[in-house]
């Protein structure tokens, strides 16, 4: 008995051990800070979801003159406030080149 309970307190720390190594913390740049908005948000370009404060929010000025953002924004809809979201500028960049997600 005293053999299972040793093996499994060695399991358990080497389990703990690799998990601490394998996925750390993030750092303290990447957690929010006092005023961010944590809600997830979905991107208009890719359907993930992810916290506002990590992506890109721009307001969505409702005339747009080029065709490819014209077609681009008529098949996203825009939330209520008018503001699309990005998960990153690629994205953003990517949508305002008419450019789709595979």
């Amino acid at each position: 008995m005293f053999a299972a309970v040793v093996i499994f307190i060695i399991i358990w720390v080497s389990m703990w051990g690799f998990y601490k190594f394998m996925y750390p913390r993030a750092p303290k740049s990447m957690m929010p800070k006092e005023g961010d908005v944590t809600t997830p948000r979905i991107c208009n370009f890719c359907g993930h979801s992810l916290a506002e404060y990590r992506g890109v929010v721009e307001h969505a000025s409702p005339v747009i003159n080029h065709e490819a953002n014209a077609t681009a924004t008529s098949a996203v809809q825009l939330d209520k406030t008018g503001e699309l979201f990005f998960c990153n500028y690629e994205h953003q960049a990517d949508f305002h080149a008419g450019k789709t997600y595979c």
